[in-house]
């Protein structure tokens, strides 16, 4: 399951002190709001969803910096637990320390790692202004969340005995150059779409446009993401370079290769 993909993504961040890239992160996709010292806990959930695929599962397609809004999102779709009754590894668990289960009382949030007892093990963002794993108990707990993690596909990269897929970047480029004058045909690479969840994921391009085909919308939206990435002209025409790609890959957990 890709409930491991999710714990990893946060693992990554242990040790995160602050100001720190995620809120620089956060900062850039919604704005200046965000432009202070701004809490951060719910914000490397929000990145590490993105990171590992989650976005929809985590975060419902919706950045959270606010852990009451982000608690009452998972209530209204009928995935909020009260309490620590069935908690579980991947669960995403939000704390009160006023020792409430209310939700509009809560003041923090993590990734919860295991079980033991009485003892729930987590990951959290910004606890004590660090990215570190902490051991909680019921009492400090108000509920938790519970995504509907993808399940990992059996062979998603296309090559034996990999579970990340390896985006060849000869074939992604043919692809975005004969696909966009070619709407409704048949796409011409199949892991078009891995770059284009990716894309989706970093909010420049529309979920309805995820479709395999590297159309006009797909190579408008990779171009927005050269800029953001810093470059002009020639270098951010929308035809993914191998620099931008990988970074890409990093970030959305797959690879790249020739």
């Amino acid at each position: 399951m890709s409930v491991d993909s999710m714990i990893k993504a946060v693992e990554r961040w242990i040790g995160t002190r602050e100001p720190n890239a995620i809120q620089t992160w956060y900062r850039e996709r919604n704005g200046s709001a965000y432009a202070y010292n701004f809490p951060w806990c719910n914000a490397t959930i929000t990145r590490a969803a993105v990171e590992a695929g989650e976005y929809e599962s985590v975060c419902f397609g919706t950045d959270y910096a606010y852990t009451v809004a982000h608690a009452a999102r998972f209530k209204a779709a009928g995935q909020w637990h009260a309490g620590t009754k069935g908690i579980k590894r991947g669960d995403i668990v939000f704390f009160d320390w006023s020792g409430t289960n209310e939700i509009g009382k809560i003041d923090h949030v993590g990734i919860v790692t295991s079980v033991s007892g009485s003892l729930v093990y987590t990951i959290e963002g910004n606890t004590a202004n660090i990215c570190a794993r902490r051991v909680r108990t019921e009492a400090d707990i108000a509920g938790y969340g519970r995504p509907k993690y993808k399940a990992a596909p059996a062979n998603a990269s296309g090559s034996s005995g990999s579970k990340r897929p390896q985006v060849s970047l000869a074939k992604l480029v043919k692809a975005f150059k004969a696909d966009p004058p070619r709407a409704g045909t048949p796409v011409s690479y199949a892991l078009v779409e891995v770059v284009e969840d990716a894309l989706v994921a970093e909010r420049l391009l529309a979920k309805q446009y995820a479709d395999g085909h590297a159309g006009t919308a797909t190579h408008s939206a990779y171009a927005l993401l050269q800029h953001r990435y810093g470059y002009s002209g020639k270098d951010a025409d929308g035809i993914p370079g191998v620099t931008s790609l990988k970074r890409l890959g990093k970030a959305h957990g797959f690879d790249v290769v020739a």
